[in-house]
């Protein structure tokens, strides 16, 4: 059996930026594992702290994968551990994907790139190929003013109503439109990467390592 790893920084980036591939994963018939680098635990908003480990979890059932996998590092502080702690972490799991979901390195938050390069440390293919390919966080790519350039694309029009609902299981963090994270907001994005690509909604990655058959 395959096996994919999610290695995403905070809980929610996995079916923001996932959550139709994921599920396209699991009817593949391949193995699933979500990894969250962070605590589950947002306390940079103010004087309220959210605890998102519910929403993962009851997300992730709604996505068809098991419980997830909270590494314990501090949301947005990860610049704040040594790297080698950090992939170190990951991998002590003694996981071995054939492919990774990761961020893209065009992405604002610093988090999500600090993921990425754990993700290009524990992907390195020192015992068989691995493919590496970074999601797209709406919002977070957006604003960096920087271009976030996809050239992989999965099909998800079966698969949408799953995402958006798996998102609405996190009460923390879905928003009303025109915020990038409301079931709306969801949906147009993936009408636009459809367009791009000739599906009707679809999500999109940046291939960092490709492989055959360690893609859908």
């Amino acid at each position: 059996m395959k096996q994919a790893l999610v290695l995403v920084a905070h809980a929610d980036d996995e079916t923001l930026g996932a959550g139709g591939t994921i599920q396209r994963l699991v009817k593949a018939d391949w193995s699933v594992q979500i990894v969250v680098m962070a605590d589950g635990i947002v306390s940079v908003r103010g004087d309220s702290t959210q605890d998102n480990r519910p929403g993962t979890i009851a997300a992730c059932q709604r996505l068809g994968v098991g419980e997830p996998t909270f590494m314990g590092f501090p949301d947005q502080k990860f610049d704040s551990v040594p790297m080698a702690d950090l992939a170190g972490s990951v991998g002590a799991l003694g996981m071995s994907p054939d492919l990774i979901i990761t961020h893209v390195e065009s992405d604002l938050n610093r988090d999500h790139r600090l993921t990425l390069e754990v993700a290009r440390i524990v992907g390195r293919p020192r015992s068989k190929p691995v493919s590496i390919v970074g999601c797209e966080i709406p919002n977070t790519t957006f604003w960096n003013n920087r271009t976030f350039a996809p050239n992989y694309y999965v099909d998800i029009t079966q698969e949408l109503a799953g995402k958006v609902e798996a998102f609405q299981l996190y009460t923390n963090e879905i928003q009303a439109f025109p915020h990038p994270w409301s079931a709306q907001g969801l949906e147009l994005l993936a009408k636009y990467h459809g367009m791009q690509c000739g599906h009707d909604f679809a999500e999109a990655f940046v291939i960092y390592r490709a492989n055959d058959n360690q893609l859908l």
